[in-house]
């Protein structure tokens, strides 16, 4: 349910609701044998996940590459820009 009067324009409503959205990121585990992908500077780096789609390599991540989702461990980026793990 949103509390957004119709009134409003719907561009504005648009950025207002994108603005307040949580959005999904992922790291590469150790384990992965993409793991040398998600590092740099030697250190493993939280790439957003761009895209979803069926199948076995699932996520799409910022980086340009698939990856399947025993290879990811995910966060989401909070409203304050503090990333929380998902369990």
């Amino acid at each position: 349910m949103s509390t957004i009067t119709e009134t409003e324009p719907r561009a504005e409503r648009a950025v207002s609701a994108e603005g307040r959205a949580l959005v999904l990121f992922a790291l590469i585990k150790s384990s992965s044998k993409y793991a040398y992908q998600g590092r740099y500077t030697g250190k493993p780096v939280a790439m957003r996940v761009t895209f979803l789609e069926p199948g076995e390599y699932a996520f799409h991540l910022e980086n340009g590459n698939r990856y399947r989702r025993e290879d990811l461990t995910f966060y989401v980026r909070t409203l304050d820009g503090q990333l929380v793990k998902l369990r």
